[in-house]
């Protein structure tokens, strides 16, 4: 079994000449200013526009829209890294934002679920996962737990892991 890839460097801008998916973590509550997603913004609107309009139309049973779903946003073009395919994986896995009441907002069941998908999702399409270290930062969770469910989910099923740090 391969372990996580850590490298310095930005998670928007992933190596290798294979296909990607960039996994990141969203909250339920349609906020999107802060955090890794304003790096996504800068390279791409796709993902941003994608996460707003699931957001808005969330009422309606169809949507999908809940606690551990993931939408699949293809960003290629010109303004995208050279290779194959990428997809931003949009993962609803932090409930609300962080504030006085709120400190952990990560959901750790609802990313399982998440990585779940990302894992079939990237098998299907022959891609690696790319990341931050997604949930550790503005949704205040434990890096070492995290880790763990990324093992679980996609390192065990084969699934090449970079998480990039600044």
């Amino acid at each position: 079994m391969t372990e996580i890839t850590y490298i310095e460097g930005d998670a928007t801008t992933p190596r290798g000449n294979d296909n990607k998916v960039i996994a990141h973590i969203c909250n339920d509550s349609g906020k999107w200013g802060k955090g890794f997603v304003m790096a996504l913004s800068r390279r791409w609107r796709e993902p941003e526009e994608k996460y707003r309009a699931w957001y808005k139309d969330r009422g309606h049973l169809s949507s999908g829209w809940k606690l551990g779903a993931v939408m699949f946003v293809e960003v290629n073009g010109s303004r995208g890294p050279l290779y194959d395919k990428c997809w931003v994986a949009n993962m609803i896995a932090q409930h609300g934002i962080k504030s006085w009441d709120n400190q952990t907002p990560i959901r750790y069941g609802a990313l399982s679920v998440a990585l779940q998908a990302v894992a079939e999702f990237a098998k299907k399409n022959d891609a690696s996962v790319h990341m931050p270290k997604i949930g550790s930062g503005l949704a205040g969770g434990d890096w070492k737990t995290i880790e763990r469910l990324i093992t679980e989910a996609l390192i065990e099923q084969g699934i090449a892991v970079t998480v990039y740090t600044f």
